[in-house]
């Protein structure tokens, strides 16, 4: 009896901390989309390159159009400049967004890097450990578009694996699609018709 009592007591209580349980939730994102133009530490003309890149941002906040935010998981798909291949992958980032004038705005974050290079068919400084900070500028044109111009410096601080290779610092300048998302996430019973 006291098993049953236990078991019918603890029922209650899950459904009553079910219904305290916020039907909705809100979300402010921005994926940011594009190209990225990288010059190595040397400045020659034969120490360029180009890639692209992509990431997505959660906002702390959801509740206001800028401020701090984070990101998992971003990608520096890998270019050739200087003769050595890089990529690199940013685990995780924080960062600063807000308009400041009017539609125009500035944005500040910094990501640990991991990464590789690679000369020619040989992979050199096969895996490192760096610092990427970025400073930009963007205006906004509506609720959902920005455009961003934003420097990037790369700083390799640790070759973990392989000899070192290729620049210690390279620089990148990228211009970025920034889509913006508000979303309302509404939690439903199982048994509920959505319309």
């Amino acid at each position: 009896m006291k098993r049953v009592m236990f078991v019918f007591s603890l029922a209650i209580l899950i459904g009553a901390l079910q219904a305290e349980e916020k039907n909705v939730s809100y979300s402010r994102s921005m994926v940011k989309l594009g190209g990225t133009y990288t010059v190595g530490d040397a400045f020659t003309l034969d120490d360029v390159g180009c890639g692209l890149s992509t990431m997505k941002y959660t906002f702390f906040d959801p509740f206001v159009p800028g401020g701090f935010y984070f990101g998992l998981g971003g990608v520096d798909i890998k270019r050739n400049f200087g003769g050595v291949s890089t990529g690199d992958v940013l685990p995780v980032t924080i960062g600063w967004r807000k308009e400041v004038v009017g539609p125009f705005g500035l944005d500040f974050n910094v990501s640990p890097v991991v990464g590789s290079r690679i000369v020619d068919d040989v992979v050199s400084g096969s895996f490192y450990l760096g610092v990427k900070p970025l400073l930009g500028a963007f205006i906004a044109f509506n609720d959902t578009i920005d455009l961003e111009l934003a420097y990037e410096p790369t700083i390799r601080a640790l070759d973990v694996c392989g000899s070192p290779g290729g620049d210690a610092i390279y620089h990148d300048i990228s211009l970025r699609l920034v889509i913006k998302k508000f979303t309302l996430t509404k939690k439903l019973g199982w048994y509920s018709t959505a319309q």
